[in-house]
């Protein structure tokens, strides 16, 4: 029998190349598919601080509410997903003395590297979620 065409042979070489075209497709669909979990991460995240900042303000409008109320309700939102490195910034800084009318601001940001699961590795250091929801103070009639 030929040494070309010898059944074996041609297992093994066939074998080879699975090998090699594994070994070059594995990289690829790991880093697609950690890169489709880490968006789905980030997009939840984002979707967490919208809510906070959303239940911050809620908060805030209220004519007994306090700086110290919305910044517990706030935390306690962000400590839902355990996010614990919010910059959280309320505005105006007392609420005791906004009228009926005046806008309260709840603006909450969180850098991406401080939530991602591999930090650095997408490329998103210097970005951060950001939630920023203003509504307007109610009067106490």
């Amino acid at each position: 029998m030929n040494r070309r065409n010898h059944p074996n042979r041609r297992k093994a070489s066939r074998r080879g190349a699975a090998t090699v075209e594994f070994a070059l497709i594995v990289p690829v669909m790991l880093t697609f598919t950690f890169g489709l979990i880490e968006m789905g991460r980030i997009s939840m995240i984002k979707e967490a601080v919208v809510q906070a900042s959303r239940e911050g303000a809620r908060v805030g409008i209220r004519p007994t509410a306090s700086i110290e109320d919305v910044q517990a309700r706030v935390n306690e939102e962000l400590a839902i997903m355990n996010l614990t490195s919010a910059n959280v910034v309320i505005t105006p800084t007392f609420l005791e003395e906004a009228e009926p009318g005046d806008d309260i601001k709840v603006r909450i940001t969180i850098p991406i590297s401080a939530v991602s699961f591999v930090p650095g590795f997408f490329a998103f250091e210097g970005m951060d979620i950001v939630a920023e929801t203003v509504m307007r103070r109610e009067s106490t009639g």
